[in-house]
């Protein structure tokens, strides 16, 4: 079935013919059944929605007299809960992935609207609608007679679903009694935190069970457990959306908008969508749509979309529904994140720092717009808990900008078609026997000096944007010039102006390409100490960490220190005694505990990297290389401001918010970091202040409800000068 349901996803729609229904009918309705009983997609939502909108299509061509595209969900199988119809049946919704779309189910609403419209349904011709959050869990209808929780049901297939009464009433926030004592029926989605479903899985991986794939299957699976124990363990929650009998509920209330109503649900006391805006029209929709940015990673559970439903409910019973949803509202879902694919091999990639890493080679596919064909296994042991092999359909994940990785397998594949995934005895660069860390899953290559694949990773890591950033020279140019010889060490780059004729050689390098890099590299002598510690790729060392050694060099500075060459020259004395009793920055060389210690306790860096920072500078060939890169180098103190390095924000957490006249967050970010503050992108207990310029926004309120200081442009810039 999996090769039929590729054929057909592959397969461009005006190739389909009439014979292919049959064959797609007995598909959808194989994989509705694993979503809906079995709780084991082997696809992803996007790829089952193309499939049944082809068929949807067919169906409507063709007038195919038995239509499944009509019906609501798979059949229900036998189960240990007894089935329950519902009082009006659980219909999906309609979907789009793109924007026209809206508009075109904007145009049939209106179309639908046969009466003369009030003055509050359309305006000039508009209609007014709500947009709130798709919740990816579990739908599910409570029932209260009065006022109590008298049965609990789920979807099901949508015309009849099982009674889960019983676990319903573990789940915190559901209220057990009610202040309305009319028979109500309340329709939402019970949900599993991201971050309950981390703290469950990372619990079934200790003790070797089988991990779930995605909060919805964990939500699925913790609900409709015999033991309720397990259910009320697993941290369930509940969010409202409708009402089984909204029509007589808004009769008695007086409900006449959407609105209105899930402000009643909320009043009654049911959690609800807390984003929800109420749109004068469908563009007001787009709009919001086009401006909903990243508050996705922003809450604590999964959606994989908005609603949007006409505001009012006399549009509601205008339009109707069809068998499978209702003509008022529509899901826009976000561009899938999630795909299926087939793992075809996996290659063990070497490290700057000689981390063998697992990277899988996938059958390609397309995820809007992007072709991905390899995606992070992050290492062995995760292999081993996922029970992964070559040969297995795998659900990989993109998210904006991310690397893809792989999250679980979707199918296994066949036991003559699979092979194991093991660690290579070798490094595949060097042949180095391959060494495990000790008490940790880090497999490495300890051929540092000499394995061309690490050199040719910290070559490219110098020259990149985390070190020198110099702009034309990226990975491929690094190992160009490392195989012809160029360069060998950090030095080197340095020197590539000596190699200009054989460059210009070379296939796809031009005068005027090889001039720019080399005007490129030259700039990037000019250097400050902590962007050079940056590009030196000690490990554990980033940019915000290079900047707590570089303040932290700066206030033990003497000046004889400051008068000589460059501000690292006593880290390359080879008198360590002399060069103790000149600054005790120098102190870092002679490897004793008392500067470990003291790196230790600066913010950010712990007893791993107070070592490794020692080591490295302690080791030879470092000092080697790093003498031969400072006679290259022009180094600048890390600000003009350093010695005065005690003032409101030294070592100080700083959340910028807002717009501000004659100055851009870089440039304010900037003067933080010259004065010893460091710059965080988000409020939290653990924010020291937040600077907030016009139209703060949600920041604001978080900081002043954690009784945060917040300062106006004019307060920070006296604590700059103070």
């Amino acid at each position: 079935m999996e090769e039929r349901t590729r054929f057909f996803l592959s397969l461009p729609i005006e190739t389909w013919k009439k014979e292919h229904i049959p064959e797609l009918q007995s598909i959808i309705q194989f994989h509705s059944d694993l979503y809906y009983n079995k709780e084991q997609p082997i696809i992803s939502d996007y790829e089952y929605d193309v499939l049944f909108k082809k068929l949807q299509e067919l169906e409507e061509r063709y007038d195919v007299a038995e239509k499944i595209t009509m019906s609501v969900g798979a059949e229900l199988k036998e189960s240990s809960f007894q089935k329950v119809r519902h009082s009006r049946p659980m219909i999906s919704l309609d979907n789009t992935y793109n924007e026209e779309e809206l508009k075109d189910f904007d145009g049939r609403v209106r179309k639908l609207i046969t009466s003369p419209p009030t003055p509050l349904l359309i305006r000039e011709g508009s209609i007014s609608y709500t947009i709130e959050f798709k919740f990816d869990g579990l739908g599910v209808e409570l029932i209260y007679k009065d006022g109590k929780l008298v049965q609990g049901i789920t979807r099901g297939n949508g015309v009849e679903g099982e009674d889960i009464t019983e676990n319903v009433k573990q789940i915190a926030n559901i209220p057990k009694t009610i202040p309305y004592t009319d028979t109500l029926e309340v329709r939402g989605e019970v949900i599993m935190p991201i971050s309950a479903f981390t703290k469950l899985n990372e619990q079934r991986k200790n003790s070797g069970e089988s991990l779930f794939a995605n909060p919805r299957n964990a939500a699925s699976g913790s609900l409709r457990q015999l033991d309720t124990r397990v259910t009320k363990s697993r941290n369930l929650q509940f969010f409202g959306y409708d009402l089984a009998n909204n029509e007589a509920f808004a009769s008695k209330e007086g409900v006449k908008t959407y609105h209105d109503l899930i402000q009643h649900i909320d009043r009654l006391g049911f959690a609800t969508s807390s984003y929800f805006h109420v749109c004068e029209d469908i563009e007001e929709v787009i709009h919001q749509i086009d401006v909903f940015g990243d508050m996705k990673k922003r809450i604590d559970f999964e959606i994989d979309g908005l609603v949007i439903k006409a505001n009012h409910l006399s549009v509601w019973s205008a339009v109707g529904s069809t068998e499978h949803h209702p003509r008022y509202a529509i899901a826009y879902k976000f561009p899938a994140e999630i795909l299926t694919t087939e793992l075809l091999d996996v290659e063990h990639s070497i490290g700057r720092t000689g981390t063998i890493t697992p990277v899988a080679h996938l059958h390609p596919i397309n995820i809007w717009g992007v072709v991905v064909k390899r995606a992070t296994l992050h290492n062995y042991e995760e292999i081993e808990k996922l029970g992964l092999r070559i040969g297995d359909t795998v659900f990989i994940k993109r998210a904006g900008e991310v690397i893809p990785k792989v999250i679980s397998v979707a199918l296994k594949g066949f036991p003559e078609k699979v092979r194991d995934i093991t660690v290579p005895e070798n490094c595949p660069s060097c042949s180095t026997k391959i060494v495990k860390d000790e008490d940790k899953v880090r497999y490495y290559c300890p051929n540092h000096r000499a394995c061309s694949a690490q050199i040719k990773e910290q070559l490219a890591y110098t020259v990149g944007k985390q070190g020198l950033n110099i702009d034309g020279f990226g990975e491929k140019q690094v190992a160009l010039f490392f195989e012809l010889g160029f360069i060998r060490d950090m030095s080197d780059i340095f020197h590539l102006d000596e190699k200009k004729d054989e460059i210009l050689q070379l296939e796809g390098f031009k005068e005027k390409s090889v001039a720019n890099l080399l005007i490129a590299i030259e700039k990037a002598r000019t250097i400050d100490i902590a962007t050079l510690l940056t590009a030196l790729g000690i490990p554990g060392v980033g940019k915000k960490t290079a900047k707590t050694l570089a303040k932290f060099l700066a206030t033990f500075s003497t000046t004889e220190e400051k008068n000589t060459a460059s501000p690292l020259d006593p880290l390359l004395r080879s008198n360590f005694e002399d060069s103790r009793a000149s600054t005790p920055v120098s102190v870092i060389l002679t490897g004793e505990e008392d500067i470990v210690e003291e790196l230790e306790n600066l913010q950010d860096i712990g007893p791993e990297i107070a070592r490794s920072v020692v080591e490295y500078f302690w080791d030879p060939y470092n000092r080697e290389v790093l003498g031969r890169l400072l006679e290259e180098l022009d180094i600048t103190s890390l600000s003009t401001r350093l010695p005065q390095w005690e003032g409101s924000f030294m070592w100080k957490k700083v959340c910028i918010t807002g717009s501000f006249d004659g100055y851009t967050r870089d440039a304010l970010v900037k003067e933080l970091e010259e004065v010893g503050g460091e710059f965080v992108s988000s409020v939290s207990k653990n924010t020291d202040f937040l600077l907030a310029g016009e139209k703060a926004g949600s920041k604001l309120a978080k900081a002043q409800s954690l009784s945060i200081p917040v300062l106006s442009l004019d307060d920070f810039l006296e604590k700059l000068a103070s």
